[in-house]
């Protein structure tokens, strides 16, 4: 009985590949048909163009017009503005910008969060309660980073002004004195 039924399917399998092969065949014979393309004038009656076309030419001729013209939105886009229209196009200054902001706000993220265990450490003591292990240790590192001060133009230039005019003020201070010794 299980020869039966393998007999059955070698069977069903041929006949299923004879027919492939006669579609395939079918389809190889209708695209090597060769058609004729007339192009007239409908008043004269004059033929205008002439082409003689398989299914294989028009696949072809239809597959080379699509790559050229992927090709040449491909050209257009990345040589012309265009490009700033893509989504997700960065322009290379915007691009220092972000990565600058990005650093600028995990440095403000770290300082809040420093600032919201320190708030949470002075509440404790005020409200009475001892300091854990963890939070001297914190209390600790902030007493042990060295401050870091940064002086600006205005800043430099207030000072530049300042030690000038205590320079004059001695050298004016220097002058009265001599004139009070003649």
């Amino acid at each position: 009985m299980d020869n039966h039924i393998f007999d059955t399917i070698k069977e069903k399998g041929a006949a299923l590949r004879l027919r492939l092969s006669n579609n395939w065949q079918d389809f190889s014979e209708r695209m090597h048909h060769k058609h004729r393309l007339v192009i007239m004038d409908t008043d004269t009656l004059k033929e205008n163009f002439s082409a003689e076309l398989t299914g294989v030419n028009i696949f072809t001729y239809v597959s080379l017009s699509v790559i050229v013209m992927i090709v040449l939105t491909i050209l257009l886009v990345a040589f012309t503005p265009l490009h700033h229209l893509v989504p997700g196009y960065i322009k290379p200054d915007q691009r220092e910008e972000i990565v600058r902001s990005a650093q600028v706000i995990d440095s403000l993220e770290t300082l809040i969060d420093h600032h919201e265990r320190m708030i949470a450490i002075i509440q404790d003591v005020v409200s009475g309660k001892p300091l854990t292990a963890e939070q001297v240790q914190q209390v600790e590192e902030v007493s042990d980073q060295a401050v870091v001060y940064r002086h600006s133009k205005a800043d430099s230039l207030l000072r530049l002004d300042v030690e000038a005019r205590k320079k004059n003020e001695q050298e004016r201070k220097k002058s009265e004195k001599e004139r009070k010794k003649k």
